[in-house]
């Protein structure tokens, strides 16, 4: 059942109980107006009665004064007089004015019994009368009773009906916003984020309307931004698989190479008619160090692949050993570190170095540093980390151009944190900055920041070391 109907239906019931608890309320007050009108008839015809039997002596035409009397009852809607002799025959009556034509029987049996009869004797004079009926009839009063009732009740059925009419129109505009918020719904339920519904009606249902207009826009927005992410997440996935294959190509492939010539060159020195020592232990020792260093390659690949492990080291031995990697390859870049000890927990540790291995990528691939600036600290329940470089800028593109960095960003956000790509001036370059949220228990024993440290050769071997310990 819809609310309108429940709402007319309760409002019938209750009208419907009005109509009867005053249908009820009004018999039983008509029932005792009635009784209290004909005893009051009764009492005044009964004192008028002994009034005419005490004048009777003194009167000089006895039968002349009965005939007066009866006739001042004439009209009367209550009383009757009836003048009867001692045979019981009616000499005189008054006629009473007959105004219940309309009465139902049904009505009149509820309220009142029979009409009742009080006979009182009178005086000698008066004969051959010898006494006096009065009649007290209630049909008069009963239907006057009659009519209070129909005029009552047919007020009160009219102004049921006006007010019902009232509170049904009101609830009816009120409520009329509710099916274009129910469509709404049934539209958002099958994936439509764009519905709009116009606030309008009572002050409730246009909050409520704004309401759903506010949660369908955020719908939509975090709809899109999931389409975005995936959309980013296809092409870090690509970015991570070209990547790979260009660090095989250009790193793996060179040493594989080596040890192919190597090893035919051994086998030609060791095939031939006279074998030369010297040359197999030279290329057996050129196969062992190209096998060492493509499995410091291929561990550092795997590294960038799994940067949560961290190979024991912490957030802070995995961005020294990172930076110790990069080193070689770019001689002429100073990496200046600032980085605080402590533990963190897996997913933020991971983050952070995720995020600071982006920013160090982003800025040797598109700019030309001299010095990249590498700063983890803690503070206000964060862990903060901040990558500047001096490599020339964005040279007029886009600081969010790049999926890494963008997809970054998503992961940190998600987190509970923030990140920042921008500009910087002086020297020209680029600063990305952000924040992870950290448990204050984990923040307790950690330091604020580390002294400046440069990364030497001594702490980038200890680093590498302990890599190959626990690997």
């Amino acid at each position: 059942m819809s609310l309108k109907a429940r709402l007319a239906l309760t409002l019938t019931l209750a009208f419907a109980a009005i109509v009867i608890i005053g249908a009820v309320l009004t018999f039983f007050q008509a029932r005792d107006n009635i009784h209290t009108e004909l005893q009051a008839a009764r009492s005044v015809a009964t004192n008028r009665v002994a009034q005419l039997v005490a004048e009777l002596p003194a009167s000089g035409d006895a039968r002349g004064k009965l005939a007066g009397f009866v006739r001042t009852f004439n009209g009367d809607r209550r009383v009757k007089i009836l003048l009867i002799d001692s045979l019981g025959v009616i000499r005189d009556q008054s006629f009473m004015a007959e105004g219940f034509g309309a009465l139902p029987d049904w009505f009149a049996r509820l309220l009142s019994s029979d009409p009742s009869t009080t006979v009182m004797p009178l005086t000698a004079v008066s004969a051959p009368i010898t006494s006096a009926a009065i009649i007290v009839d209630p049909r008069n009063e009963l239907a006057d009773a009659w009519f209070d009732l129909l005029t009552s009740l047919g007020l009160l059925v009219l102004f049921l009906a006006i007010a019902f009419l009232a509170i049904w129109t009101v609830a009816d505009r009120a409520l009329r916003p509710l099916s274009a918020i129910h469509d709404a719904f049934t539209r958002i339920g099958g994936g439509d984020y764009s519905v709009k519904v116009q606030p309008e009606g009572p002050p409730e249902m246009r909050e409520l309307a704004s309401g759903l207009n506010t949660m369908t826009e955020r719908i939509e927005a975090i709809s899109s931004r999931n389409r975005r992410l995936s959309e980013r997440l296809l092409h870090l996935q690509d970015e991570e698989r070209a990547e790979l294959a260009r660090d095989l190509h250009d790193d793996i492939g060179p040493l594989l190479f080596a040890i192919d010539v190597d090893a035919s060159s051994i086998r030609r020195a060791a095939g031939g008619e006279t074998p030369s020592p010297a040359v197999i232990v030279e290329r057996a020792g050129g196969i062992v160090a190209a096998a060492h260093q493509a499995r410091r390659q291929l561990r550092r690949i795997l590294g960038n692949l799994r940067p949560g492990a961290m190979s024991g080291l912490g957030l802070k031995g995995a961005i020294e050993e990172m930076v110790a990697e990069l080193r070689p390859r770019h001689e002429g870049i100073d990496f200046d570190l600032e980085l605080c000890d402590g533990e963190f927990g897996a997913t933020v540790e991971t983050l952070v170095h995720r995020a600071v291995r982006e920013a160090v990528t982003n800025a040797l691939r598109h700019g030309t540093p001299d010095v990249i600036t590498v700063k983890v600290e803690t503070g206000a329940g964060r862990l903060a980390f901040t990558v500047t470089d001096d490599g020339g800028g964005f040279s007029g593109k886009r600081p969010e151009g790049g999926f890494g960095l963008v997809g970054m960003r998503e992961r940190i956000e998600a987190a509970g944190g923030t990140m920042q790509v921008e500009e910087i001036l002086r020297p020209r370059g680029v600063r990305v900055s952000g924040a992870v949220p950290v448990a204050a228990s984990r923040l307790a024993g950690a330091p604020r920041l580390s002294d400046r440290m440069p990364l030497d050769e001594t702490s980038a071997t200890g680093a590498m070391a302990t890599l190959r310990d626990e690997t």
